[in-house]
């Protein structure tokens, strides 16, 4: 009967590892998306009714065009207010008139009649002209989106065509089509400085 060998080396189907070679490591784990930035989900917030009303407000041409004209003249007032101040027929603070005018020296209460005078007549001029140029841009580009169903720049430049050529249009061709191009190209850049970030 054979004894067993203790001095034998292990069979190769034993675990424990031999000096020549290194334990098997433990399998790299399954890659995942730890590089990846986490995706955040946000609740979707349905608008009001009170924003309902509004947004359709807005998207009324009628509304946007009245809305327009009314903002137009504000700053057409307040435009003129100060052009008006400026320029009081004429007339410096000091009360003495511009050279070349024939008159005597004002006292500063005709001064500041006169410009009072001045600045309500300039004041209605740029009003009624600049509510006029709200209330067309703001119409036409209204109407002009609704027919292209789009909202992009050409809006804004088919409007400003529009409006620039209509208000030029009782001094002749030539005035309408450099009023088309002249306030179309102002409208566009505009548009696209106000869409940047």
């Amino acid at each position: 009967m054979s004894q067993p060998n203790d001095g034998a080396a292990p069979s190769s189907s034993s675990p424990v590892p031999s000096a020549d070679r290194p334990a098997q490591e433990p399998p790299a784990p399954h890659p995942t998306n730890k590089g990846k930035p986490k995706k955040e989900y946000r609740q979707i917030q349905m608008p009001t009714p009170e924003q309902i009303v509004q947004e359709d407000m807005m998207n009324n041409c009628g509304i946007r065009t009245v809305m327009s004209g009314v903002m137009g003249m504000g700053l057409g007032l307040v435009f003129g207010v100060v052009m008006g101040s400026m320029d009081a027929g004429g007339a410096g603070m000091d009360g003495n008139l511009a050279p070349g005018v024939e008159a005597q020296k004002q006292t500063t209460r005709q001064v500041f009649r006169q410009m009072l005078l001045t600045a309500r007549s300039r004041s209605w001029t740029y009003a009624k002209g600049f509510g006029a140029v709200g209330a067309l841009f703001a119409g036409s580009e209204c109407v002009i989106e609704k027919m292209r169903a789009k909202h992009d720049i050409y809006n804004s430049m088919y409007a400003g065509c529009f409006a620039g050529g209509t208000l030029a249009a009782s001094a002749g061709p030539k005035a309408a089509c450099a009023g088309c191009l002249t306030f179309g190209a102002f409208s566009a850049i505009i548009d696209k400085f106000l869409e940047q970030p």
